[in-house]
C-alpha cells in the first residue's frame, strides 16, 4: 500500500515536471480570462458607452449649430432684402431709442394740428439704460397680450381741451393709424367743459447687446 502511494506521488511529480510549462500557461490564461470577464470587459463596455454617448452628443450639437447657422443666414438674407424705406417705417413703429422731448413734440403736433389745446402731458418710463447682459427675448403676459422683455414702455397721460365728442373720435383715429404704436388704456371725456383725458402707452425697442 505504501509502495503504491509512493508510486502515485512519483507519477504526479513526473507529470508536473513534464507538463509544468503547460500548466503554468493554462493557469495564466485562466487568470487573464477571469480578469477580462470580471473587470476589463465591464469597464470596456462602460467606457465604450460613454464614448458613444459623447460622440452622439457632439453630433447633435453640431447639427443644432448647423441649423442655427442656416437660420441666421436666412435672417440675414431677408434683412438684406429689406429696403431702407421699409426699415425707416419699422423704426418709426418701434424705435430703438426714445427721446421724451421728441415724443412730446410729436403728440403736441398731432393735437394742435386738429385745433385742440394741449393742457398737460405726462410721460413716465423710458429712463432705463440698455442692458449689456440682457437675456434672450422671452414672452410675458400683460393684460391678456404678449410682449418681448426687450420692449420698453412709456406711459402717457394727456389732458386736452377745446375738443368735442366728434373731435375726440377723430383724435383716436389719428392715434390708432399713427405709424408709432399707441395703446389707449382709458378715456375720460367731459361734455360740459369739452375736456378729455387720455391714458395710453407707447413702446420702444431695447436692443440686446
Amino acid at each position: 500500500m505504501e509502495l503504491q502511494k509512493r508510486k502515485q506521488k512519483n507519477d504526479l511529480n513526473l507529470f508536473l515536471n513534464d507538463y509544468y510549462n503547460l500548466i503554468v500557461l493554462f493557469v495564466l490564461i485562466l487568470i487573464l480570462a477571469l480578469s477580462y470577464f470580471l473587470f476589463l470587459s465591464p469597464k470596456l463596455k462602460s467606457t465604450t458607452a460613454i464614448m458613444r454617448d459623447g460622440i452622439e452628443s457632439q453630433k447633435r450639437l453640431f447639427h443644432e449649430q448647423e441649423r442655427k447657422l442656416r437660420d441666421l443666414q436666412t435672417v440675414k438674407r431677408i434683412y438684406d432684402e429689406i429696403t431702407p424705406a421699409d426699415l425707416s417705417k419699422f423704426n418709426s413703429v418701434l424705435p430703438d431709442a426714445y427721446v421724451k422731448e421728441r415724443l412730446f413734440g410729436e403728440l403736441e403736433e398731432i393735437i394742435v394740428r386738429q385745433g385742440f389745446i394741449l393742457n398737460s402731458i405726462s410721460l413716465i418710463g423710458g429712463e432705463e439704460k440698455l442692458s449689456t447682459s440682457a437675456p434672450m427675448p422671452t414672452m410675458v403676459s400683460d393684460s391678456g397680450g404678449e410682449a418681448l422683455v426687450n420692449v420698453g414702455q412709456i406711459s402717457i397721460s394727456l389732458e386736452v381741451s377745446a375738443i368735442d365728442y366728434a373731435g375726440l373720435k377723430q383724435l383716436l383715429r389719428i392715434l390708432e393709424t399713427n405709424s408709432r404704436i399707441f395703446d389707449i388704456k382709458s378715456i375720460t371725456f367731459s361734455f360740459a367743459s369739452n375736456n378729455a383725458k387720455l391714458e395710453m402707452v407707447t413702446y420702444y425697442y431695447k436692443p440686446l447687446n
